[in-house]
């Protein structure tokens, strides 16, 4: 007999999760710099962030928001995406910790 294999939910892939991981905190630091200071241009907020050393702790309270996504996943049993998100949190991590080791 042949083996039934089941095609995966379109929702259960890790890149999927990865992507979403990756893009969601961006989305949010964005509209968090739209809604509060877009009366100065969008480049001159990242570099005043970047010159008084914000800008990868502001980062990284946005990466925060992935929580509730994650959570969606885990309740729907999209493991993989879930684990994408994971994934996508450690490397937000590892930057942080690079960037705090260079500066």
């Amino acid at each position: 007999m042949e083996a039934v294999r089941k095609k995966k939910p379109f929702f259960d892939r890790i890149l999927l999760g990865f992507g979403t991981g990756i893009l969601f905190p961006l989305v949010v630091f964005y509209m968090y710099y739209f809604f509060k200071y877009n009366e100065i241009a969008f480049f001159e907020y990242i570099a005043s962030l970047h010159k008084y050393s914000l800008l990868f702790k502001i980062m990284s309270l946005c990466v925060l928001s992935n929580l509730p996504l994650f959570y969606v996943f885990i309740h729907f049993k999209q493991y993989r995406g879930a684990r994408g998100m994971v994934m996508a949190c450690f490397i937000y991590a590892f930057a942080v910790l690079i960037y705090r080791i260079i500066s």
